[in-house]
């Protein structure tokens, strides 16, 4: 699932050396490259930029809300009255690094056609460059006699060093046409679940003494009703594909397929309310998840305050780090041995989900933090590290753990699933509730899930591995995960 407008960007007239070329000759070489593409992007926007849709104005609304997060936007403004939604991104946010070669393959010999006349020789230092700007999309819903009319824009952001000031400007034509192209498979994904999930519109009245003929309700509406809990959130991450000789978590995608499919199936949450990240980078899982700076995220956006109920999972490797022996999910392109630059902090995870204002929390994380893993070592020329437990925030959040600091996380090959996961959708399923473990009452709490653990998973690592995997457990023993009769 791509996001938005990773539409990417641009300009401008790189670096040329020793002032060989005059500041008003660049100025003018770059006004000429606006100025084109100017023309050139209004006649795109002219012919792609606009769509018409049959759903009502609250239905387009709410899907480019979504689209946005699907695509690692951040809405900055927005009002339903006009239709008006204004949302941002770092470039090259959403285009992948391939698809920035294609807009650099295609536009950099045109732009320095353009720029020969002003530039002369030094058009070979011309380059485009996507560092230190933003991509802003502005999205306007209108009401038709028909349904709506949804008009996108998308410009890029940079702040002016002579001046430090914020200045709009033109992209790319190519990344404009990749960024359309994102923004609407992005928005008719979101819109069309939200028009599954509509209930089926009512019959017209029918002329007296003639009965209405029964109305015949769609498939699709019947799986919407199965929807229990409408305004819970899940965020899953499975990362497996790591860079070069960090092993990959072989079942993290599977661990996230399965979670995937119990959290519409058995929790009872609306698909359109799944952030589902696979191989993520620190940048998405910051988008998602916020940062040291504000934990105003993707997610934040998406719960609703003392209502929602969010469960957060992951599946990939997890490292200390080796100077300040602290927790670290390790995000796909990270340097294990870089993890203090280039790692998602545990704690800062906890943090941050105890800011949501979620009715409750929930996490599961399917990784340990010894440095080990089933395919290998993960520190190169380290051994010994263990990491600084710090406890957190038990009173706002539930968390359950694969391992202890000092133990490894086991998969097991057979079910192609991490141990900790194939045993803890077993105990969620109802396992953890009967006479050995729990009370057999219909409903699953968070002590008989870590009995239910403690028993089978470390007896399971025990027996095929030889080694000791105990589960961590953090929150309210009490507290009710499930209740087997809603599924």
């Amino acid at each position: 699932m791509q996001t938005l407008i990773r539409l990417t960007v641009v300009i401008l007239i790189a670096f040329i050396t020793n002032a060989c070329v005059s500041q008003h000759s660049v100025k003018k070489a770059a006004k000429r490259v606006e100025s084109e593409w100017k023309a050139e992007n209004t006649q795109i926007l002219k012919e792609e930029g606009h769509r018409s849709f049959k759903a009502t104005k609250r239905q387009g609304f709410e899907a480019a809300q979504s689209a946005a997060g699907r695509l690692g936007m951040i809405i900055e403004s927005q009002t339903y009255e006009t239709g008006f939604i204004f949302m941002a991104a770092p470039a090259p946010t959403p285009l992948t690094a391939q698809e920035w070669e294609r807009v650099q393959s295609a536009e950099t010999r045109e732009m320095r056609d353009l720029v020969s006349q002003d530039l002369g020789f030094y058009q070979w230092w011309v380059t485009l460059d996507h560092s230190g700007k933003e991509v802003l999309a502005n999205v306007i819903i209108k009401d038709t006699d028909e349904g709506i009319d949804v008009a996108l824009g998308l410009r890029l952001r940079a702040k002016d060093s002579s001046t430090d000031t914020l200045k709009r400007m033109q992209p790319p034509p190519t990344a404009l046409r990749m960024g359309l192209a994102k923004f609407w498979a992005a928005y008719e994904m979101e819109l069309d679940t939200l028009l599954s999930q509509a209930p089926p519109p009512a019959p017209k009245p029918a002329k007296k003494a003639i009965a209405p003929p029964p109305q015949k309700i769609p498939a699709r509406v019947a799986v919407a009703q199965a929807v229990t809990n409408p305004d819970a959130v899940v965020v899953i991450i499975g990362n497996r594909n790591y860079i070069d000789e960090v092993p990959p978590v072989d079942f993290a995608h599977r661990d996230a397929d399965a979670w995937r499919t119990f959290a519409l199936k058995r929790l009872g949450v609306s698909e359109r309310n799944i952030i589902d990240l696979r191989d993520a980078t620190l940048a998405e899982m910051e988008t998602v998840l916020g940062n040291a700076r504000s934990h105003t995220g993707q997610l934040w956006r998406w719960i609703r305050p003392r209502e929602s109920d969010l469960f957060v999972f992951y599946s990939g490797h997890g490292i200390p780090g080796t100077k300040d022996r602290r927790a670290y999910l390790l995000p796909v392109g990270c340097d294990p041995d870089m993890v203090e630059l280039q790692g998602y902090p545990l704690d800062l995870l906890y943090k941050n989900l105890a800011k949501m204002e979620a009715r409750t929390t929930t996490v599961f994380i399917e990784a340990c933090f010894s440095g080990q893993s089933p395919g290998s070592q993960l520190l190169r020329g380290a051994s010994g590290i263990r990491v600084t437990a710090k406890t957190p925030p038990a009173a706002a959040l539930t968390i359950v753990t694969a391992a202890r600091e000092d133990q490894m996380a086991s998969w097991n090959w057979e079910a192609e699933h991490g141990l900790f996961t194939q045993h803890l959708l077993q105990a969620l399923g109802g396992a953890a509730d009967q006479n050995r473990y729990g009370k057999a009452d219909g409903t699953v709490t968070l002590s008989e899930v870590h009995q239910y653990l403690n028993r089978e998973m470390s007896y399971a690592a025990r027996r095929n591995y030889g080694r000791t995997q105990q589960a961590m457990v953090f929150g309210d023993p009490g507290r009710v995960l499930i209740k087997l009769d809603s599924k």
